[in-house]
Order: C-alpha cells, then sequence, then structure tokens
C-alpha cells in the first residue's frame, strides 16, 4: 500500500510540474492574393501580388510581395515589411534572397540598403546598386 500511494503520489508531483502554462497570445490574419494574366504577343504570362497582415498581441506586421521584372525578361520577387519597430524589403532572384534594411524616405519613393547592397523604390520601379552594377526593375502589372 506503501509503494502505491508513494508511486501515485510521485505520479501527481511529475503530473503538476510537467504540464505547461499556455501563454499563447491571440492572434489575427488577413491574407489577399491577386493574379494578372497578360498576353504578350501570343504568349500568356501572370504575376500574383499577395499582402498579409499579422496582429499577435497587439502587435501588427504588414507584408506585401509584388514581382518585378528586369530589361533582359528575368524576374525578382520583392517582398516589403514592416513591424512597427523596422522596416525591411526581401529581394528574391536567381535563387538568391537578399534582405535590406529601410534607411530613409526619399521624396519620390524609399532608400533601403545592408552589406553594400542598396534598393531604391520609385512608384512601380525598384532600382537595385551593388558596387557599380545597377539593375531597373518594374513592377509586373
Amino acid at each position: 500500500m506503501k509503494k502505491s500511494t508513494l508511486m501515485t503520489a510521485f505520479a501527481g508531483a511529475a503530473l503538476l510540474f510537467s504540464c505547461k502554462k499556455n501563454d499563447a497570445k491571440p492572434s489575427t490574419e488577413s491574407y489577399a492574393s491577386e493574379t494578372t494574366m497578360t498576353d504578350d504577343n501570343g504568349k500568356m504570362d501572370s504575376a500574383t501580388s499577395t499582402a498579409m497582415t499579422t496582429e499577435t498581441g497587439g502587435k501588427t506586421m504588414e507584408t506585401y510581395s509584388y514581382p518585378y521584372k528586369a530589361s533582359d525578361g528575368s524576374r525578382a520577387k520583392a517582398t516589403f515589411t514592416t513591424n512597427g519597430k523596422s522596416k525591411t524589403v526581401t529581394i528574391e532572384a536567381n535563387n538568391n534572397k537578399f534582405q535590406l534594411d529601410f534607411k530613409d524616405k526619399t521624396a519620390k519613393g524609399e532608400h533601403y540598403e545592408r552589406s553594400g547592397i542598396s534598393a531604391d523604390t520609385k512608384g512601380d520601379s525598384l532600382i537595385i546598386t551593388q558596387d557599380n552594377n545597377v539593375i531597373a526593375l518594374v513592377r509586373v502589372q
């Protein structure tokens, strides 16, 4: 009887101390996506833009992704993220991903920079500069 009481007490204590408190904060998420089909001289093409807003514990994070195209036809995706404290742009192209930090608001757009790479937004244009290389991208409509 002593052994079973001792084992029951031990199991109860283990259960009591192993339970984790659930500190999950309520969150809401909204998501929107738009796909545009274009016909360029018989060649079908599509572009998808997405927007996502997440609110967790009173903190809001907004994310907007847009497809871009260079003059040589190559494509890139730029994702702009704002979380209240910081603002970044993540550029994905040619299996590479670059995250740049917001530095300044300009008269025509915004300036982002990190590790020798900079990007400037001007309307529907995204101009990326690394060393002496300048890559001009235009948002796909």
